[in-house]
């Protein structure tokens, strides 16, 4: 027998650790491989799908995660197919939303905007320009019948009518400016050049004086008007903001010329003349140009009549849209009743009623005029926190530019030129009715403290718009009340039931009290009142109020003569939710004569689809397609019954399909799911277990595409509160993000479960390890997994749960708690720094739901904090807890990281600086997930551990070693 030489035995060796290596992923059989932190920039997902009046073109984005972006456009029932480049979009799975596109009103042209390409952004970046100018888009037009495409160079936005074809409105920005040329045989010496030098010097000292008298103004660019099937264009210049109604006849725009202020302006163009009217003009500001939605009237503010006063004030002008001419509206000189001291603010906006007759804008305190030779006196700097005050310091300074600007609503009636003041400092904010007769409000601030401990209580008010006169219809409600589209009635959910409340007779009646079904969230567990399963709207003309509960949608008469349920109960009997699918845009209640779309979803299953149903008669919902997917509709045409949705699982692509109504024939319309083919991918299945008390509970398993029962895999548990109801058949795209990514770690050996968790009150840790332990411990039993090899991983609710539990068990070979609350008595009275508020709420009645106060139950507290059980803990723990976070301060972090630190336990905290509570910047983000399968794979596939993680990454060694 000869021997084998020795590279032949190295490389049977090589194959036996391949084979027997802990970190191996079974590809043989399949010939695909696991994916990569590297697929993640090519990686492409459909973004901001539309479709065509009349239903034969649909277009959508078809975005990588770091690269330039196409536009595809597709005919939904041939193959005809364009594909343009819109440039760069950033790094990310989400589009720049500058990148948009419009169908024309006769789906004959598709309109866009195209970005600059990946290469060129990134090369204007690496130059770092002094005067950099601004990244500019060009509009692109294609003509769908046969795909050609004319391109218009700096592009600021477009608009087209919505309901007239033919015609484009676009707006360009300003031209680059001019390099100064510079005429080497005119150089200037040293001396000369310090001369110019210290003259400039001057200039801008004098520029700074006269700055605090200048006016500050915005000023236009050119705007063209173009005829799309001939190209014939109109420029008008200096154009600063612009509209064009829905019907096509006008287009209205403000010009701000710097040249020629006396130009200054708004201006009207009939489109079908070509005529150009003046309907205001002189020097000045012009804001809020508005319209009302029947397009009959318009109003801007304007100081053009006392614009080179010191302290100029607007007024409130308006027109017909048919007038040649617009005039004066509302100011302190021309209404009589109009409060003293204060003036029309341009902080509003304006709104009017859909008819035009009534239009609402805010009121302010005119400011007073400060001596230019006052002098700025030194002045202690402090904040107090005042026992009494409605809000702490922290969320006054979030709300402070929005109390400072806020303005007192206020109504004029076009026809009989009637001003009433609605808003005062007892009801400061409140909201037009689209009908005009009403204003109302649902009004938070006499419960303004209550929102720190308990949460968002209002009085709902409505006012009479012709007489001023408020009735409060509810006191303390938890959420708002909603209003009918013809504004008769409002609604309310109390906890309970359902309320409707008749405006003009001022009488309330409570909906449901005498039905045998709950509209509260049945499976609600926080302690606090209920929240309801949502109002689905109302009928025509005010006449019903359709409401969901858990199954079914229900109809109460307005007029009081009965109820029923629309889906005839057919949803609670067969474990289906319905749920209303609004197919029109534009219409604000829904069509009793017309059939209904309705998403299903069966409770047990989790499988999804669409239903056809009728608000007349007996007759059950009809099933019209439905199967074991998540299904998400995406847009009808306004014109034909045409749909675009997905449709997805886990290891099914959510490619964009297209349909009739009756979804008979659906066809798929992209390919993006192609990106799978080289990969192993996972398989997902609902379980049913049931928690260590008995309650029964649904898990999603998902397992490697190539997954052998007669192998032990490694465990990643996911959790967070009930998951498999948004979770469940869900196309997870590979990515980087604050928590593992369920389609990397399945395609790369590992078997991922995510368990529901209930809750009682008083105890969520210990709620939280009745729900995963026994799922874990399930998963054991059925003989594939490895019970030395099981990670957990969660962020916020998911990091504290999991930073609890490894004080409590010891199953889990590895941790991962993001951004935990590890102290709940140093957290309660904390501050969410993004909002300002403080966090008792968070402990007393909602998420934590410790259900009462520090004082009353402080052990409670202690018995539910990690960080007073920390040194039970035996499970290496990774946390990452960032210094902007504003939902759970960072402190908690550093707690946890400390004690274990002080307990010589293994653990890692990493703090990205400048991160809020999730990653935002991609560079993190591939950090981050790499660091992350880093730890789990060395803990529970064996891997060598990297070298952050045997000597740490020292904070003078950062810029001079970078990454370790």
């Amino acid at each position: 027998m000869k021997f084998m030489s020795k590279r032949l035995w190295l490389l049977l060796l090589l194959a036996v650790l391949v084979v027997f290596s802990p970190l191996a992923v079974d590809s043989a059989d399949t010939g695909k491989r696991p994916l990569s932190h590297e697929d993640y920039d090519a990686w492409r997902g459909i973004r901001e799908p539309i479709i065509s009046n009349d239903g034969n073109w649909a277009a959508f984005l078809d975005t990588p995660q770091d690269g330039d972006a196409y536009l595809v456009v597709k005919h939904t029932q041939e193959e005809t197919c364009y594909r343009h480049n819109v440039g760069y979009t950033g790094k990310g799975t989400k589009a720049d939303k500058a990148v948009k596109a419009s169908f024309s009103a006769d789906s004959s042209y598709l309109v866009f905007l195209v970005s600059r390409g990946k290469e060129e952004a990134q090369k204007s970046k690496k130059e770092k320009k002094k005067k950099k100018e601004k990244a500019v888009k060009k509009l692109a037009i294609l003509k769908l019948a046969d795909g050609t495409v004319q391109t218009v160079d700096r592009v600021k936005s477009f608009k087209m009518p919505k309901d007239r074809a033919g015609w484009l409105v676009y707006s360009l920005e300003a031209p680059p400016k001019e390099k100064d040329k510079k005429d080497k045989k005119e150089e200037k010496t040293t001396t000369e050049k310090e001369k110019v030098k210290e003259e400039k010097k001057e200039e801008k000292v004098q520029d700074k004086k006269k700055d605090k008298k200048k006016k500050k103004k915005k000023f236009g660019t050119r705007l063209m008007l173009r005829a799309l099937d001939t190209g014939k264009e109109s420029a008008f210049e200096s154009v600063l903001i612009y509209g064009i109604t829905k019907n096509g006849r006008y287009l209205l725009f403000v010009v701000s010329h710097k040249k020629e202020p006396e130009k200054d302006g708004l201006y009207k163009v009939d489109i079908n003349t070509g005529d150009c009217l003046p309907l205001l003009k002189g020097e000045g500001n012009y804001k809020h140009l508005n319209f009302n939605k029947e397009e009959t009237h318009l109003a801007i503010m304007s100081d053009y009549d006392n614009y080179h006063e010191e302290k100029p004030i607007f007024k409130l002008y308006g027109c017909r849209l048919a007038d040649s001419k617009a005039s004066l509206w509302v100011s302190r000189e021309k209404i009589s009743n109009f409060p003293k001291g204060m003036a029309v603010s341009d902080k509003s906006d304006i709104k009017f009623s859909d008819d035009g007759k009534v239009v609402m804008f805010g009121i302010k305190e005119i400011p007073p005029v400060e001596p230019e030779d006052k002098e700025e006196k030194e002045e202690a700097k402090f904040d107090l926190w005042h026992w009494n005050d409605p809000y702490p310091q922290p969320q006054q300074k979030i709300m402070e530019e929005e109390v400072r600007n806020n303005t007192w609503e206020s109504v004029y009636h076009v026809k009989t030129g009637r001003f009433l003041k609605l808003a005062d400092e007892k009801l400061p904010d409140m909201k037009l009715h689209p009908s005009g007769k009403i204003a109302f409000a649902n009004n938070p601030w006499p419960y303004a403290k209550s929102v720190a401990h308990y949460g968002d209580f209002f009085d709902v008010y409505v006012v009479d718009t012709r007489t001023g006169v408020r009735t409060r219809a509810k006191e303390k409600l938890l959420g708002e009340a909603k209003v009918s589209p013809g504004g008769n009635f409002l609604a309310w959910f109390d906890g309970k039931d359902w309320f409707l409340y008749d405006i003009k007779k001022k009488k309330t009646r409570n909906l449901t009290a005498k039905l045998d079904v709950s509209f509260h969230q049945e499976d609600w567990d926080m302690p606090m009142l209920p929240e309801s399963y949502d109002l689905v709207g109302w009928t025509d003309n005010d006449s019903s109020l359709l409401v969901n509960d858990r199954f079914d949608i229900w109809e109460f008469k307005t007029n009081g003569t009965g109820s029923r349920m629309v889906t005839e109960g057919l949803g609670r009997e067969k474990g289906i939710s319905f749920r209303y699918i609004k197919l029109d845009k534009d219409k604000t209640s829904v069509d009793p004569h017309r059939a209904i779309l309705l998403k299903a979803v069966d409770s047990k299953s989790l499988a999804s689809g669409y239903y056809a149903d009728s608000m007349k008669g007996d007759a059950p919902p009809k099933p019209l397609i439905f199967s074991d997917r998540r299904y998400e509709f995406k847009g009808k045409a306004r014109y034909a019954d045409r749909v675009v949705f997905t449709r997805q699982t886990f290891d099914e692509f959510p490619d964009l399909w297209t349909s009739e109504l009756e979804f008979k024939s659906p066809r798929k319309i992209s390919d993006l799911g192609k990106q799978m083919t080289p990969f192993i991918w996972g398989k997902q299945q609902i379980v049913d277990f049931a928690s260590s008390d008995g309650k029964p509970l649904k898990g999603i398993l998902i397992k490697p595409g190539n997954f052998d029962p007669k192998k032990k895999y490694p465990l990643m548990v996911y959790i967070y509160e009930t998951l498999h109801t948004y979770m469940s058949h869900r196309f997870r795209h590979p990515a980087p993000g604050s928590s593992i990514n369920p389609s990397y770690y399945v395609s790369n050996g590992y078997v991922l479960w995510m368990p529901d968790i209930e809750y009682g009150t008083g105890y969520p840790g210990k709620d939280a390890l009745k729900c995963v332990l026994p799922g874990i411990q399930m998963l054991i039993n059925k003989g594939f997994i490895d019970k030395k090899a099981i990670g957990i991983q969660g962020h916020s609710w998911g990091g504290y749960q999991i930073s609890y539990m490894v004080t409590q068990t010891n199953i889990f070979a590895a941790a991962e708690a993001g951004a935990p609350v590890s102290n709940m008595t140093s957290a309660y009275n904390g501050i969410r720094w993004q909002s300002g508020m403080v966090r008792q709420f968070q402990y007393e009645h909602s998420q934590s739901r410790l259900g009462d106060t520090l004082w009353k139950v402080p052990l409670r507290y202690m018995d539910n904090s990690p960080i007073f059980w920390a040194d039970k803990i035996q499970t290496p723990l990774m946390i990452m807890h960032n210094d902007e976070d504003g939902a759970v301060p960072w402190y908690q972090g550093i707690e946890l990281i400390m004690a274990l630190r002080r307990l010589e336990k293994e653990a890692y905290m990493f703090n990205y600086n400048g991160e809020k509570h999730g990653l935002r910047q991609r560079v993190n983000k591939l950090d981050w997930t790499r660091r992350l399968a880093e730890f789990f794979d060395h803990h529970l596939k064996g891997a060598p551990a990297p070298k952050w993680m045997t000597q740490g990454i020292k904070a003078w060694e950062k810029k001079k070693s970078g990454k370790k």
